[in-house]
């Protein structure tokens, strides 16, 4: 069973857009754009196929580059669409989803990216 199979949990935000107009009876912009608060979906399970993840780490001063393309599957009906953010609730790190795919009807998988500055510990 495919519920077997999934051995994480994630958070998934999706993403919002504000208008913004500058004043001054001027037309709105293109918007802000940002994720909420609370998770849309909460503690959802998963699998991030980390062994299939294209990790990249570059030394670099004063920080390291974290860069990462994983793949994460997910179970059928789960409402997860391009640049949302997901969470891997392990971890508490972050990414943003690229276009998922529907696997016959039988699970989703999406490829999730992540493009951030490793903080130093």
């Amino acid at each position: 069973m495919i519920e077997d199979f999934f051995n994480h949990t994630c958070d998934i935000y999706h993403i919002r857009s504000q208008a913004d107009s500058p004043g001054w009876g001027l037309p709105d912009s293109n918007g802000k754009h940002y994720y909420p608060e609370s998770p849309d979906i909460a503690s959802l399970e998963c699998h991030f196929g980390v062994k299939s993840a294209n990790i990249v780490i570059r030394q670099t001063e004063p920080r390291n580059m974290l860069d990462a393309r994983i793949k994460l599957t997910l179970p059928i009906g789960t409402d997860i669409r391009i640049n949302d953010k997901v969470v891997n609730c392990d971890t508490g790190l972050e990414y943003t989803a690229e276009q998922p795919v529907n696997v016959r009807d039988h699970h989703l998988f999406v490829y999730i990216t992540r493009l951030d500055i490793q903080g130093a510990l």
